[in-house]
């Protein structure tokens, strides 16, 4: 039980980069340490340049778009739909439209900054930074990825494996 614990309050405070959009402060298969919105900080406090864990609608095209946006001669989006993946980018600009907090994104290594004006609401953790560098552990985020990209085969080989031992142990338990 305790292992659980600690494996869950770990796991919470690292996300896997699935992408070199950050590239070279963090690579694909990297690890990034983070802290919890709501939790652990108020994403209203985020500021520019702070790199945001943010649930973006514009990965998923089952996405509606609400409204289309230019703000500071950039074209945002809005969408509607709840269809997301986590995205870890750099926040470049803050700004308030309606009463309402939002934040524009975009990847380090990206020509531009990402389409959606993402509301204060969709950021879910921050990078924790030691003088201004994110704590990057590399390569162990692989594991996680590997296993999602190719559950399809380690599923089906983790079965015949089961299988195969219980059957093992079947002929030992009739040889005794």
């Amino acid at each position: 039980m305790v292992f659980l614990v600690v494996l869950f309050v770990v796991w919470s405070h690292v996300n896997v980069v699935v992408s070199d959009s950050m590239y070279p402060l963090m690579k694909r298969g990297d690890l990034v340490v983070v802290e919890n919105a709501n939790w652990e900080f108020n994403p209203k406090d985020v500021k520019v340049g702070d790199i945001v864990v943010y649930n973006a609608h514009w990965p998923d095209n089952q996405n509606k778009i609400h409204n289309i946006l230019k703000v500071d001669n950039k074209t945002l989006i809005i969408y509607k739909g709840d269809k997301t993946k986590p995205v870890i980018h750099r926040v470049i600009n803050k700004l308030e439209l309606s009463g309402k907090g939002y934040i524009i994104t975009k990847g380090d290594n990206n020509p531009t900054y990402d389409p959606e004006l993402t509301s204060i609401n969709q950021i879910k953790q921050r990078a924790i930074t030691i003088n201004g560098n994110p704590i990057v552990i590399p390569y162990i985020g692989y594991m996680s990825i590997y296993l999602r990209e190719y559950l399809w085969i380690i599923l089906p080989l983790m079965i015949i494996y089961f299988i195969y031992d219980e059957i093992v142990k079947k002929k030992n338990k009739d040889k005794k």
